[in-house]
């Protein structure tokens, strides 16, 4: 009965080691799953920083962690080693052993600085010679449209204070060349037509309006008889 007892117990032990081991190893996995996770993020940061300067990097053999004669980080997040032999490897940077890509990037990291910053000031100096340009054209544009608007507003001004004459108004201008002055159109009329006879008679009528006889032959009758 005792020996029961005790193959039971350890047939208990047993199987909680087993559920332990069990659980040791799952949670392994899953850092081992954080790792990829982790080297695949940075090596996607820092490839992209790297591929802003567009350089290759050069990596101290001691960050690589075994003996090699030289290596740098490509463009892409890419490691190439030379061994001593003259020999070439190459490894995605998130491939490699998770210590080794904590090791690189804290080689590249200054360099890497060094490099944004400096491209950075090469393009704060594009930047601010553009938006010099940009706002002497705006200048030049506000110039320009001001121009433009005080000639219309002098062209209104112009056409108020002189209009154009009426249409009534050149009326009388027209009849003058058509119609001649009364003055004009009784002149003729007035004037008396020339004889031809020198002798002919130029006087006036009496009161009475009847003609008096200018002939000398002509006698006077004698007064009437009372």
């Amino acid at each position: 009965m005792q020996d029961q007892q005790e193959t039971e117990r350890g047939d208990a032990g047993f199987s909680d080691s087993l559920r332990e081991i069990e659980g040791e190893y799952m949670r392994l996995g899953e850092l081992y799953e954080k790792e990829r996770s982790y080297a695949q993020g940075l090596s996607e940061v820092f490839k992209a920083m790297q591929n802003e300067v567009d350089t290759v990097v050069q990596i101290k053999p001691e960050a690589i962690g075994g003996p090699c004669r030289a290596a740098y980080l490509v463009s892409e997040g890419v490691v190439v080693v030379f061994d001593m032999n003259g020999g070439m490897a190459s490894k995605p940077l998130y491939a490699l052993p998770a210590d080794v890509i904590v090791s690189i990037i804290q080689e590249c990291a200054p360099e890497l600085h060094r490099l944004l910053s400096e491209k950075r000031r090469m393009e704060s100096n594009k930047a601010m010679s553009m938006e010099s340009v940009l706002k002497e054209l705006q200048k030049a544009q506000s110039t320009f449209k001001a121009t433009k608007r005080d000639e219309v507003i002098l062209d209104q001004e112009t056409e108020e204070a002189d209009p154009a004459p009426k249409a009534e108004e050149k009326a009388p201008l027209a009849e003058s060349h058509t119609a001649p002055p009364e003055e004009a159109r009784k002149e003729p009329a007035e004037k008396a037509p020339k004889s031809k006879n020198p002798f002919a008679f130029i006087g006036t009528f009496g009161k009475s309006g009847a003609q008096q006889d200018s002939s000398p032959n002509k006698q006077k009758s004698p007064p009437a008889r009372q």
